[in-house]
């Protein structure tokens, strides 16, 4: 599938799976048919001048959020491609975010060591966790639960949800951790580093 002109930042599957989303530096976000292939819509972010960073499908599939680099999350209805809701907050370019399963919460992450969690029906921050100077962030996910924030960057975290409580450190990766996913009922975790491997773990709490 060609969306873009430039280098792709986020990928998103849609809840039906049958489309994705796409995300570029050509500050274009993208919405492709899988099954054919073929380019449905493309949208120009007019608003940010330095490309778009991260794309992730809220689990109603009718709204999906943006990242820039200018430090902005953005919020976009799928059906009329409006931006409907801006998250601004934090400084340097944002490098992940994620929905929790039942809809409610947003957690973002940026260059600046910190982690904003957002509350979708009031719209607003209600919670930010900040990390030792120079920690990197390069993933965030929600288990399917809710129940647990799994953090990959310098290091592998997971946090307690509504607590968001520090409940578990992994330092087992020698590079930074680029990805990380947990397995089914949160019984595992899997996460991907530029030290070329993938690493599975299974006590997840203290």
């Amino acid at each position: 599938m060609k969306a873009h002109d430039s280098p792709i930042t986020g990928l998103s599957l849609h809840p039906t799976g049958d489309y994705v989303l796409s995300s570029a530096n050509d500050t274009h976000w993208a919405l492709s048919d899988l099954r054919t292939g073929k380019l449905i819509t493309k949208v120009q972010d007019t608003t940010s001048q330095r490309g778009l960073t991260c794309a992730q499908f809220h689990p109603d599939g009718i709204i999906f959020g943006i990242g820039t680099q200018e430090s902005v999350i953005k919020i976009w209805d799928l059906k009329e491609c409006n931006n409907v809701a801006d998250f601004p907050g934090h400084s340097g370019s944002i490098n992940a975010i994620a929905f929790s399963e039942n809809g409610y919460y947003l957690a973002t992450a940026a260059d600046d060591a910190s982690i904003k969690l957002w509350d979708l029906r009031k719209l607003k921050n209600f919670k930010t966790i900040t990390l030792e100077d120079r920690y990197e962030i390069r993933d965030l996910v929600f288990d399917q639960s809710g129940m647990y924030l799994g953090v990959a960057g310098t290091d592998i975290r997971v946090y307690q949800a509504k607590q968001w409580d520090l409940i578990k450190t992994f330092n087992d990766h020698t590079a930074l951790a680029t990805g990380i996913r947990f397995g089914s009922n949160a019984n595992y975790l899997a996460s991907a580093s530029m030290d070329r491997s993938l690493k599975f773990y299974q006590q997840l709490t203290q």
